[in-house]
């Protein structure tokens, strides 16, 4: 005889695990976005960079805005899957998953605050160079110049993206982190159960145990001398 093992019941996953999941995701499709807008217009940006440093001592790096866009879609794209690997870990449940959205995120956080930074400090930066060579134009000419090619809502759409992506990165660390995610990751115990009284083992119909009077198969206690047989035995009457 078998016996029906009962199958674990599927964990419940906390409110906390499925927002984190879902905004993985969501910081995935915006860096697509992102991706998406650097192949369009890259290489118009490009152009504008040489049209805004033609003539000044800084013309030649004009390549180097060339490579950097290369550098930014590859990069894009290495985070892109990392996200998307991170919200399926983080939605099966796996302990590792969690941990490593707690490090790559960590450090996906920090390049992308460093990039939008560094975008919102240029200005300074552009001010302190055209001091060492007035040969520069103003930072709003080179801005004008650059993008020119570009449609105006270009630089601010990839300012708020870049912040909706840093908070849709943050926010998961923070609810991964939070006490009711934890139930979720750790590993499920195998519940003991007890046998069910009066089943049988295998082999041995009724429960009942090799030797035991009583079972098919098995023979009863031998009869005493001088004591009666049970009813129905023995001889007939005379």
């Amino acid at each position: 005889m078998s016996f029906a093992v009962p199958g674990q019941a599927p964990r419940a996953r906390p409110t906390t695990v499925s927002l984190a999941v879902g905004l993985l995701f969501a910081a995935a499709a915006l860096e697509v976005i992102q991706v998406v807008l650097t192949l369009v217009y890259a290489g118009k940006i490009s152009e504008g960079t040489k049209k805004a440093l033609e003539g000044t001592s800084t013309s030649s790096t004009n390549a180097g805005t060339a490579v950097g866009s290369t550098v930014a879609v590859i990069f894009g794209f290495v985070i892109i899957a990392i996200l998307l690997l991170l919200g399926y870990l983080v939605s099966r449940g796996n302990q590792v998953g969690r941990i490593l959205t707690w490090v790559f995120g960590g450090i996906a956080l920090c390049c992308s605050a460093v990039g939008l930074g560094s975008t919102l400090f240029a200005s300074a930066v552009w001010d302190s160079a055209r001091k060492n060579d007035p040969s520069l134009p103003t930072w709003d000419r080179y801005q004008e110049l650059v993008y020119s090619e570009v449609p105006g809502w270009y630089q601010p759409l990839t300012t708020v993206l870049s912040i909706l992506t840093i908070l849709a990165i943050l926010v998961p660390i923070i609810l991964l982190a939070l006490p009711s995610s934890h139930p979720y990751f750790r590993k499920p115990q195998q519940e003991w159960e007890p046998p069910v009284p009066g089943a049988g083992g295998p082999g041995y119909p009724g429960g009942g145990f090799p030797g035991q009077p009583g079972q098919p198969g098995q023979a009863g206690p031998p009869e005493q001398p001088g004591q009666p047989g049970p009813p129905g035995y023995g001889p007939p009457p005379a």
